[in-house]
């Protein structure tokens, strides 16, 4: 949570928005985006993908540190960094960081039993997203339309119209997700 505070507050500040003005862009309180960045909350994926959208960057930017390394990017998997949402019952795990003109952003997202991205759906950013369903089950919801996803299941969406996943069974869904901008 704390790189995610620190990174939170960099960006904002890059782009010369107040608390104020940010909170305004993304439709969050400003006490809220205070709290996230001094690391004192643990905020929904929802509304980390609000104040990213507001910010132009993509959610996996929080977790990065960029860098203009040489490729490949290898990203070990005890070396993965993981923050974890309270709000969300949910992780959330960024598999390639550190170069710095990304077009995908790979993120493995970890919702426990009953764990949501976000009490309503959400928008993210510009582009394109796509999903695989690693294991468990989950309720991919979009445009008042619910689908359940099995094990396998893989689903490509606009990312700019209202959604939301959900674990709609008993045991942890874990979901490789891909953002393309």
């Amino acid at each position: 949570m704390d790189q995610l505070a620190r990174q939170l507050q960099k960006i904002r500040e890059e782009r010369q928005l107040s608390l104020r003005s940010l909170a305004e862009l993304a439709g969050v309180s400003p006490s809220s985006i205070s709290q996230i960045e001094a690391a004192q909350v643990s905020p929904s994926i929802a509304t980390l993908e609000k104040i990213c959208n507001a910010l132009g960057v993509p959610i996996a930017t929080l977790f990065d540190e960029p860098t203009d390394g040489p490729v490949p990017i290898i990203v070990r998997a005890k070396e993965r960094r993981r923050v974890y949402s309270a709000g969300s019952h949910a992780s959330i795990e960024p598999l390639a960081r550190g170069f710095a003109r990304k077009k995908m952003q790979p993120i493995l997202l970890t919702l426990d039993a009953g764990g949501e991205c976000g009490e309503h759906p959400y928008t993210s950013a510009d582009g394109e997203e796509f999903a695989m369903l690693i294991t468990g089950q989950a309720q991919f919801e979009q445009q008042d339309h619910q689908h359940t996803l099995e094990e396998g299941d893989a689903v490509y969406y606009d990312p700019r119209q209202p959604h939301n996943w959900r674990n709609v069974g008993r045991k942890p869904a874990v979901l490789l997700i891909v953002v393309a901008q």
